[in-house]
């Protein structure tokens, strides 16, 4: 079922609520730093009272003659005070048209534009729409391509009805983390995100974003090689944080993960360290009440392509880990909207699978939380470790790593095939 299908669905039993602001309340969440991702605002108890949450809003602004329309979901209401109730809308993303009059020009059933012409609330009003109406509504949004993104960014506030793939988790769970090694708030919000028409970015569902179709122009002057992999980039957000910058860039698989056979790869220049990470997920193994995950022949072929090049210099910074790989596992099932899970270097993880320990009841390889027995990282372990650079790559080879990444980046193959070869030599 689409992202349209189920949103259709799910508005049919709570409907959509429409709000126009008037141009001083459009004027307070323009200028508002958290307005686009955490919308609140106060109104009598009986404005409230028949909306159905959560569901999907749809948020017209005024700025002179100009109008623009929003997506977000609604969801939570509480009262406030004696009199008032608080509504809380999430994560509004820019529509087209560009108000509620051009999407009643979409409509070419009578029956809806005359509905959607009756429940039109007044500026800096509220109303909630049919059920009919409001899955008619996402049906016609749907259409434009230029709203998947605001679909997806709602769909994703709809309790049960996301069911995100592993490579689209593990890009959220990469960015999430790169954010909290950074040091800064969850919900912080990014400087900039700038995402390309047409693609899937979960960059989407950090911050209010931009769209370009040609990414490359906000980069490809001061990032080597940037303009090779162009193609293939989804997005890009900026943190600032005192006098440091944190870039986060989503892509497609590239031939630097190919490479290396890593999701993540975090490069701190502070520091001078680089840490990589691989996503697996374990399953719910219910007979042993445990989450196990099996390695299979995909598992050792990414453990073959994580080798550094050799170098022959001596080190002079300390790292308690010099190898940059490590293995995140995660449960598949998330309680509270927080996966559990944890990681494992490289050396670790080559140790388990070979452990008698490891073994189950039919002699295949385990590896779970039972059979680790709290022998791992958590999550914060592992973030203050790159944060302090106590572990990961040392500065020499970083920048070594650095430079075989921009020329992978620039496209450069040999390079990819000339280190795969010497691995190839080295295992011989």
């Amino acid at each position: 079922m689409s992202t349209a299908d189920k949103i259709a669905n799910w508005v049919q039993k709570k409907p959509i609520v429409l709000i126009r602001f008037d141009e001083e309340l459009s004027e307070f969440l323009q200028e508002s730093r958290q307005g686009f991702e955490h919308l609140t605002f106060v109104r009598p108890h009986s404005t409230f009272q028949a909306i159905k949450l959560p569901t999907l809003c749809l948020l017209e602004t005024q700025d002179g003659k100009e109008t623009k329309f929003y997506m977000g979901a609604a969801t939570r209401k509480s009262a406030v005070s004696t009199f008032d109730s608080r509504l809380t809308i999430k994560k509004l993303r820019i529509l087209h048209p560009n108000s509620i009059q051009g999407l009643e020009a979409l409509l070419s059933d009578t029956r809806m534009k005359f509905l959607l012409g009756k429940r039109l609330p007044d500026k800096g009003d509220i109303r909630e729409l049919t059920p009919k109406l409001s899955s008619h509504l996402i049906e016609i949004l749907a259409s434009k391509s230029e709203n998947q993104s605001a679909l997806d960014t709602a769909l994703s506030l709809l309790p049960q009805l996301r069911r995100v793939p592993n490579n689209s988790w593990a890009q959220g769970d990469a960015i999430q983390s790169a954010i909290d090694i950074f040091g800064i708030r969850g919900n912080a919000i990014p400087d900039q995100v700038v995402l390309r028409k047409g693609t899937f970015s979960e960059l989407g569902l950090v911050g209010a974003h931009v769209y370009e179709d040609n990414v490359v122009r906000f980069d490809a002057s001061r990032m080597p090689g940037y303009d090779a992999i162009s193609t293939d980039v989804t997005g890009r957000a900026v943190f600032k944080m005192r006098d440091e910058r944190l870039e986060i860039y989503t892509a497609n698989k590239l031939p630097l993960e190919k490479m290396l056979g890593v999701d993540l790869i975090y490069i701190n220049e502070i520091r001078g360290n680089i840490v990589m990470v691989q996503y697996k997920m374990l399953e719910e193994d219910i007979p042993y009440n445990d989450w196990i995950f099996r390695p299979d022949q995909q598992l050792y072929e990414e453990i073959a392509r994580m080798r550094l090049p050799e170098i022959e210099e001596s080190f002079t910074d300390y790292r308690l880990c010099r190898s940059p790989f490590f293995f995140k596992f995660v449960k598949r099932k998330i309680v509270n909207r927080k996966p559990q899970s944890f990681l494992v270097s490289l050396d670790h993880l080559n140790q388990i699978i070979t452990a008698p320990e490891a073994k189950g009841p039919r002699g295949g390889v385990r590896i779970s939380f039972e059979t680790l027995d709290g022998t791992y990282l958590r999550e914060a372990d592992m973030l203050g470790l790159i944060r302090s650079g106590y572990i990961g790559t040392h500065k020499a080879e970083t920048a070594l790593l650095s430079t075989i990444i921009r020329e992978v980046a620039r496209g450069n193959k040999a390079v990819v095939l000339a280190w795969q070869q010497k691995i190839k030599e080295a295992n011989q």
